[in-house]
């Protein structure tokens, strides 16, 4: 058995179409029809489950959370800022954008497309939105910088074909607070595309879209006439990114053709800011002030991610594994030990069933989010008993902004507002470190934890990839470091100290600093980057009869070297102190 996944990256930033089934050829993940998740809804049944992009998009709205939370049998949405059912000075919003023309000219997608990996660039054809209107569909403000509640977008792009068809499903969410006097404001950002085919007859699909709307049946577990929030769930059949209630449509996933690097260009009022993560690789990004507002761009391949799915029937899961959940409520037992007990002292946690302390008469579904402690926790008790293997791998592309949660404790350079985006780091790990990589002031790194099975679905290694970007300014208010150059050492060794690959781009453009690792295991490897800055030189001052002498405390100045390696057909560049090339790869 491998080790459990688990690494450590310490990092110092561097500066130097059509619905017919196409033939896509090589894929990000497994390929054609995304895994769906199964629907295990028996008693006894205990799921664990680790996938971060679940089916269904967030739907828009704007609403009146006072109304709402004093009396939840009205209707809490509202169509405009001006709408008088919406008596509260502020007003909580999600806005799926839409394409600029007629909703909107100021916050709006401007393009999506694709880059070939010779550099040719495609604009994508808008098609349609998906579904046609948003349930809770609310005017824009340009006035009070408020965006218009849309629903997510099909594009066609007959260059990027995979093995649905040639359509593809962008969402570009925003999320903020609209104060009726100041305007709104833009808490957070979050933009997936995702390969798609419009499908009919999934159960998934229920009677009324997603979003906010009265229950009519009880049968969301909320009484009949109370409002609530629904989104389409899963069917064990299909992978539903989004659905279309009146058309009984389900938006399939599929997977990413290999090879390609999509691009989004959004139009914002709101500046966004704070810190990104993404599921994505070698990215590039520019974000620039415009007559408008705001434009940003983001360019990067989609990644696989491995999605790690187990069902035990109660009375055959392992006891070593009983023993890590609360035989109360099933859930595990360091969080359920921080939880503050109901008034009634009901239990808690108990998935898609009536709480009961009987494990053989619940349903439990633990689902830690990708960037919970609790989650990587749990996924390196689970690994051994799923062979330190993949259940699927799916292909991804989204990049979002972290919320507070996941910044509590990074430094003020990371999440200063008035800085607007400072940086993004990506990976295709299953679990990863919340918010920023911390600063390990001791060896002047930053660190970022992450964890994953060793093995893929067909029990190939896995093999790891990293970006680093943030903004020069950033990464200097980090290290207190002076506008002079900064220079870096770079080294991936595994558990058996051997190195197995370097940084594949390493440098700074347009105010940001890049850094990308890929090919490593997900067997225990360190990352580490040094970041150092050379301090200036003193001026001399002259005698008659001295000669100068270098200063017994001076340290010579370390470079990292760039070096070729090959195997076969394919290349690598290992930048370090002292490269080596991977095993199997020679010196060019």
């Amino acid at each position: 058995m491998k080790k459990l996944t688990s690494i450590i990256v310490a990092i110092a930033f561097i500066l130097g179409g059509s619905s017919a089934v196409v033939a896509a050829g090589e894929t990000v993940g497994d390929a054609g029809r995304s895994w769906a998740i199964p629907n295990d809804a028996d008693r006894g049944m205990h799921i664990q489950r680790f996938l971060d992009s679940p089916p269904g998009t967030p739907a828009s709205y704007l609403i009146d959370f006072q109304k709402y939370q004093s009396d939840a049998y009205k209707d809490p949405t509202c169509k405009s800022a001006e709408d008088p059912n919406c008596t509260a000075g502020s007003l909580g919003f999600k806005s799926m954008l839409p394409v600029c023309g007629t909703l909107s000219t100021v916050y709006c997608i401007e393009d999506f497309g694709v880059i070939s990996s010779g550099g040719e660039t495609t604009k994508a054809a808008f098609s349609r939105y998906f579904p046609n209107e948003a349930l809770n569909k609310f005017e824009a403000s340009e006035k009070l910088r408020l965006p218009f509640g849309a629903t997510g977008s099909i594009f066609d792009l007959p260059s990027a074909p995979h093995d649905g068809g040639t359509l593809y499903y962008v969402s570009a969410l925003t999320q903020g607070t609209l104060n009726k006097s100041t305007g709104a404001d833009l808490q957070a950002l979050n933009i997936e595309i995702y390969p798609v085919k419009l499908e009919s007859g999934d159960s998934a699909i229920q009677e009324i879209d997603s979003g906010m709307s009265k229950e009519t049946n009880g049968g969301s577990g909320h009484p009949v006439g109370q409002w609530r929030f629904a989104s389409f769930g899963f069917s064990g059949t299909s992978f539903c990114v989004a659905g279309s209630a009146k058309e009984r449509l389900c938006a399939q996933r599929y997977s990413f053709p290999a090879d390609k690097k999509f691009y989004i260009k959004l139009k914002l009022q709101n500046k966004p800011k704070g810190w990104l993560h993404g599921r994505i690789a070698k990215p590039d990004v520019s974000f620039t002030e415009i007559s408008s507002g705001y434009s940003f761009y983001i360019a990067a391949n989609p990644v696989a991610v491995p999605v790690v799915y187990k069902m035990y029937r109660y009375p055959e899961m392992p006891q070593a594994l009983k023993d890590e959940y609360d035989i109360k409520t099933g859930g595990y037992k360091p969080e359920v030990a921080l939880r503050s007990p109901n008034s009634n002292g009901a239990p808690q946690g108990c998935g898609r069933s009536a709480c009961t302390e009987d494990p053989m008469t619940r349903n439990v579904i633990i689902a830690p989010s990708a960037s919970s402690k609790f989650g990587m926790d749990q996924l390196k008790v689970w690994l051994p008993f799923v062979g330190d293997k993949a259940t699927t791998l799916m292909g991804t592309w989204s990049v979002r902004t972290l919320d507070e949660n996941e910044t509590q404790g990074a430094s003020q350079c990371f999440t200063s507002g008035d800085k607007g985006v400072t940086g993004i780091v990506t990976t295709n790990a299953t679990q990863y470190s919340a918010g920023p990589p911390s600063l390990n002031k001791g060896e002047g790194t930053l660190e970022y934890q992450v964890a994953a099975p060793h093995f893929t679905t067909k029990g190939d290694e896995f093999l790891g990839t990293y970006d680093l970007i943030m903004r020069s300014d950033v990464a200097r208010c980090v290290y207190g470091f002076t506008s002079a150059p900064i220079r870096a050492e770079l080294s991936i060794v595994n558990d058996q100290g051997n190195q197995k690959v370097a940084t594949e781009i390493l440098g700074e453009k347009n105010g940001w600093l890049y850094l990308s690792a890929g090919g490593f295991t997900y067997s225990s490897p360190t990352i580490k980057v040094k970041l150092e800055q050379d301090a200036p030189a003193p001026t001399p001052t002259p005698t008659a009869s001295a000669t100068p002498t270098p200063s017994a405390s001076a340290k010579p100045v370390t470079k990292a070297v760039t070096i070729t390696c090959i195997k076969g057909k394919t290349s690598k560049k290992v930048t370090a102190v002292k490269p080596k090339c991977p095993a199997g790869y020679k010196k060019k």
